[in-house]
């Protein structure tokens, strides 16, 4: 039986969540605080900006994982993407003779408003699939408790208006607020945090005259600054500077946008793509702080969930320090398994919350688990 969802933010998880059950059948509106006006192609979106979301013009990495996911369960999208300037890069490329599974390690290089309109235009495609943008969710509506587990009944907009739903999906990103949500109705959402002490700093350039070396993905870490450089579609890369949260004198220094290149221009691996040609910066240099590692519990000690008709993905259920590039992996991904675990169990909040919660532990934890161990590390 099909079933109505609301889904609460049009990031990449949210989009991908409304694409795979809009697919199935079911009746999805996804609510976006931002504008998003509409886009004719991937210049317009990169060029959109987004307020309730700046982190999409921050650097991206779009992993295996990723490339994968949308290979098997939504190949149309992945060559739509292609088709829109984005390419995949091989990992294994300098490792020998090809051997069988080489196809499954392939990043994807785009730009992240490439890929979320991409997404977008094919969950728009779907007849019971709408974006309601400008909306802003700020509560949820409790409907009657199932055997004294909360189940969630709706969401509550900004302009006093309330949207039933059989399922609410929240993909609200890392500031989202779904712990005092839940607190409201008396849900608790114990987090585990882990500080990665870092923030970064981020460019955009277009270097259309230049071919961008074949080492695509130029990462470093000289202990008092990390730095890495990806490109993009549409003849464009972005450069990131990572440093530690405590030192403000450098964070001052590579805000300001002649600095920040001259930096780019000194370290040894974004000097490649400044010693190839004229770089032409976009806009100025983006900051990007709060980096941590946390995941977010939505079962009890046995293992039963502690909240029905509600389900959290990307950011506010496990988030990874944006540096390893791993949040837009973990959102589509998450979004797929709950989309098997709605298909699973039909009508039955428990058996899907616990499918999902259960996917999660097995798929995802060990991402997170592995962004703090690579911290402690650095």
């Amino acid at each position: 039986m099909l079933e109505r969802v609301v889904i609460i933010g049009g990031g990449v998880g949210g989009l991908t969540a409304a694409l795979a059950l809009g697919r199935a059948g079911h009746e999805g509106t996804v609510v976006e605080r931002d504008p998003l006006p509409p886009t004719a192609d991937a210049e317009e979106a990169f060029l959109a900006e987004r307020r309730g979301a700046p982190q999409v013009h921050q650097t991206h990495g779009f992993l295996a994982r990723l490339q994968v996911t949308l290979r098997e369960r939504f190949p149309d999208v992945l060559d739509d993407l292609l088709a829109a300037g984005g390419s995949t890069l091989s990992m294994t490329r300098n490792l020998g003779d090809p051997q069988p599974g080489d196809d499954d390690l392939q990043v994807i290089i785009v730009r992240r408003t490439t890929l979320e309109w991409v997404v977008r235009t094919a969950a728009l495609a779907q007849p019971h699939v709408q974006v309601r943008t400008d909306q802003t969710a700020v509560g949820l509506v409790a409907g009657p408790s199932l055997a004294g587990v909360p189940v969630v009944a709706g969401v509550r907009l900004a302009d006093g208006t309330t949207l039933d739903a059989d399922i609410v999906i929240a993909s609200t990103g890392r500031r989202g607020d779904v712990p005092g949500w839940l607190a409201e109705l008396g849900v608790a959402v114990p987090e585990t945090i882990h500080e990665s002490g870092l923030m970064y700093l981020s460019r955009w350039y277009r270097n259309p005259d230049v071919e961008v070396p074949v080492d695509a993905k130029l990462g470093g870490d000289l202990g008092f600054v990390k730095f890495l450089g990806i490109p993009g579609d549409g003849d464009t890369l972005s450069i990131t500077l990572a440093v530690r949260t405590a030192d403000a004198d450098l964070r001052s220094a590579l805000s300001d946008p002649d600095r920040f290149d001259r930096a780019c221009q000194l370290l040894p691996g974004p000097d490649i793509f400044f010693g190839n040609g004229p770089m032409v910066p976009i806009g100025g240099v983006r900051p990007m702080t709060g980096l941590l590692n946390r995941l977010r519990t939505f079962t009890d000690d046995d293992g039963a969930p502690t909240v029905l008709g509600f389900h959290a993905l990307g950011d506010c259920h496990t988030t990874t320090n944006p540096l390893y590039g791993r949040g837009c992996s973990i959102a589509a991904v998450q979004a797929t398994l709950l989309a098997d675990a709605i298909a699973a169990h039909p009508q039955d909040p428990r058996g899907r919350a616990a499918a999902y919660e259960e996917a999660c532990t097995r798929e995802i934890t060990p991402w997170y688990e592995a962004s703090v161990q690579m911290d402690k590390m650095g």
